[in-house]
């Protein structure tokens, strides 16, 4: 049984929030927060699959506090998750938080219960994540790794980060005026235009959708943080099963997961910085490499030959 509270946040997607959920249920954490939206009564069945990812209430069989938001009415995906998190940092110092699609094996919970009381004061670190993408690649071979790249596919964090996260009035133009990639990054100014290019998409899109995953990306960059990813990976995102993966989405699903149920630590990093060995790596393989001209023409290659 885990002491730190865990969020579910699934919606009408019965067959992977069973998964989670099962996953969850091994851990018994003491405090379980259960959110769901409400389905779309003109999408159909949805209101009926999401009906079935509730009903996953009625599997619980460990002591526990249980706390519930099942919405009555439907709101958009972002407002949705907004909500979710705020509800449960509202309640909780610290949380660790699965959507339905990110399901966990037992050691990532003991990896959270081991790094949350150990960094809630450093304010460098907002982010304990359960993924690790290229975990053949440990440059120096530390049970976990400082990154500015952790993805939040099953992850931890505190209110006190969660609430100071920019919401409005991003100072992107700002940001690239002082050419922050260039002084975050260990790269080339070509990868860190390329890296800047990225994020000025993304910058667009969250001007209509406001997605909480960049947002908190974008808040972190300004605030000089980064976060921490074990040396395996802890946390698989299944939510694309079935479908075919393009570009970076066939890196970061469908990863398996660390075989054991605890995580060790015996080697941690002496010096609390991101690993720009590590970050270069995960830069070059996920972003830049996949960018070019002649990969894209390769890729389209493979794509046909299947």
């Amino acid at each position: 049984m885990i002491e730190t509270p865990v969020l579910f946040a699934a919606f009408a997607r019965p067959e992977y929030a069973k998964q989670t959920f099962n996953a969850i249920k091994k851990a018994k954490p003491k405090k379980f927060y259960f959110y769901s939206n409400k389905g779309r009564t003109d999408i159909p069945d949805e209101i009926e699959r999401n009906n079935q990812v509730r009903a996953l209430i009625n599997d619980i069989d460990w002591d526990c506090e249980l706390r519930t938001y099942f919405r009555d009415k439907y709101v958009d995906i972002y407002t949705s998750l907004w909500s979710a998190y705020d509800w449960i940092f509202e309640n909780e110092e610290q949380a660790i938080i699965f959507e339905e699609d990110c399901v966990p094996c037992l050691a990532f919970f003991d990896f959270c219960e081991l790094l949350l009381p150990k960094y809630k004061d450093d304010w460098r670190i907002w982010v304990i994540s359960g993924n690790n993408f290229f975990e053949s690649f440990n440059p120096n071979g530390y049970d976990y790794i400082f990154t500015r790249f952790p993805f939040q596919y099953g992850w931890a964090s505190w209110r006190n980060r969660w609430q100071k996260i920019e919401r409005q009035n991003i100072p992107w133009e700002e940001m690239k005026r002082y050419e922050l990639n260039r002084q975050l990054y260990s790269l080339s100014r070509c990868k860190t235009n390329l890296l800047t290019k990225k994020e000025e998409k993304i910058f667009l899109f969250l001007k209509k959708n406001p997605a909480w995953d960049y947002t908190l990306g974008f808040t972190m960059k300004k605030e000089g943080a980064f976060g921490i990813i074990p040396a395996v990976n802890l946390v698989q995102n299944i939510g694309h099963i079935g479908e075919h993966d393009k570009g970076d989405k066939s890196i970061v699903h469908n990863k398996v997961t660390f075989s054991s149920d605890v995580f060790n630590i015996k080697n941690s990093p002496p010096f609390i910085v991101p690993d720009f060995k590590y970050d270069q790596h995960l830069f070059f393989h996920m972003f830049y490499k996949r960018s070019s001209f002649f990969y894209r023409i390769w890729n389209k290659m493979l794509h046909i030959l299947k």
